[in-house]
């Protein structure tokens, strides 16, 4: 019996040796089982699914943003002046007036006194001209003075054009070269074109047209002209002032869409003062070429 008791205590396993064993049971049940894949809690792989349609959804707002963005910048060119945005462009507060915008101002300003130098000219010269220097028919020079403004009826046409047809990039600036360039051109074209010798004599005294004679017997009656031919020779200039009123009303329709586009970009409190200066500008214009037609020219 000795002998066997030796032989179990033999068999007996070590403390320590059972304490170890003990330890890297309890490690390996605690590893996750891995059979045809990973083998997860099921709260964590909820946890997991929620955070990444978070995500998801994170990244598709900010795509979304991004493209609204753009659209918006798109839509924005079309209210700021020759495509400038508020947003990428940082558009002055007070628009025009703002110091930044010194240059634009002055150009802005001349276009406008230019409107009017031609707007009040062009009509104020008919009446002087073609019924004093040429003495058209009276019919004549109603037909003038409507040819002269004819230009005007097609603003809108002109507008429509400037605004859905631009020209390299640009919706205003072209526009107002353009009309300029033909206002001058014609203008200069007139200039060189030679008037005809008056239609009445003049009084080589007075300087001032002889248009009465009276007879022996005190009674007076029309003088004869000294050029009668002046009378039909009127509608070269006719013509001529037409094309350069075309001119001039292609640039001003053009600026008129791009004092709307500066008016826009003013702030509440200034709201008003693009326009107001733009049409007093052209008053001015207006009045200082009437006056001189009427001092020099009458």
């Amino acid at each position: 019996s000795s002998g066997t008791r030796d032989e179990l205590t033999d068999l007996a396993p070590d403390p320590a040796m059972a304490a170890k064993y003990q330890q890297a049971e309890a490690a390996r049940m605690a590893q996750p089982v891995l059979c045809c894949g990973d083998v997860t809690d099921p709260d964590e792989k909820e946890d997991e699914d929620e955070e990444n349609d978070l995500q998801s959804a994170a990244q598709d707002a900010t795509i979304t943003s991004s493209s609204e963005d753009e659209d918006d910048n798109e839509d924005e060119s079309d209210d700021f002046p020759e495509g400038r945005s508020s947003k990428n462009t940082d558009m002055p507060k007070r628009g025009i007036f703002s110091r930044s915008e010194k240059v634009a101002y002055y150009g802005f300003v001349a276009q406008y006194f230019a409107v009017g130098i031609i707007y009040g000219g062009i009509p104020a010269t008919v009446y002087p001209v073609f019924l004093g220097y040429l003495n058209v028919p009276a019919y004549v020079y109603a037909t003038v003075a409507v040819i002269s403004s004819l230009p005007w009826s097609f603003k809108f046409f002109f507008g429509m054009i400037n605004d859905t047809v631009p020209i390299m990039g640009l919706r205003r600036k072209p526009y107002m070269m353009i009309g300029w360039t033909m206002c001058a051109a014609v203008l200069i074209i007139l200039y060189f074109t030679p008037l005809p010798p008056p239609y009445w004599c003049i009084d080589d005294v007075t300087g001032e047209y002889i248009k009465k004679k009276t007879l022996p017997d005190g009674s007076h009656h029309a003088a004869d002209p000294c050029n009668a031919e002046a009378a039909v020779s009127g509608g070269r200039y006719t013509v001529l002032m037409m094309l350069a009123a075309l001119g001039y009303v292609i640039a001003d329709v053009a600026a008129d869409g791009l004092t709307t586009e500066y008016a826009k970009a003013e702030p509440m409190e200034r709201r008003g003062s693009t326009q107001t200066t733009a049409y007093l500008t052209r008053t001015i214009g207006q009045a200082c070429s009437s006056l001189f037609v009427g001092l020099f020219m009458n």
